[in-house]
């Protein structure tokens, strides 16, 4: 009973001090003027993160704006160089009228005298057949 009663009393403490208390690792302590630094920083980060994405949005924005500008103006360049073409071709045509009216101007020149003469020599003609009819 000795050593039994020996034994209770040396494992009684030891199972006393071997048993740790609950310790609460949710909570630091820190002191109040770096908490409310950190708060500050926390608060800016959210800002800035919130800012951060709506530049991305702005920035994706802006970038299919321009895209859509830059078609804008391939095609409205082509379509200036579809007009350049359009009045090269309308030059060409009215040098190439231009040339078909002075030909054919020299032609009706040519039927006009061409016609005076075959009238002066029909009149010729007609009055000298006309004369020599009445003289027989």
């Amino acid at each position: 009973m000795k050593k039994l009663i020996l034994i209770l009393l040396m494992v009684i403490p030891l199972m006393s001090f071997s048993q740790k208390g609950y310790v609460d690792t949710t909570t630091i302590c820190i002191p109040y003027k770096v908490a409310k630094q950190i708060a500050l920083d926390l608060n800016r980060l959210d800002s800035l993160t919130a800012v951060n994405k709506l530049t991305v949005i702005e920035l994706s924005e802006t970038q299919n704006k321009v895209e859509v500008q830059q078609d804008i103006i391939t095609t409205m360049e082509q379509k200036e160089k579809n007009y350049e073409i359009r009045i090269e071709k309308e030059k060409e045509k009215f040098v190439i009228v231009e040339e078909q009216n002075k030909v054919l101007s020299k032609e009706v020149k040519k039927l006009k005298t061409k016609n005076t003469f075959i009238s002066i020599i029909g009149g010729v003609l007609l009055t000298t057949l006309t004369i020599l009819s009445i003289s027989k």
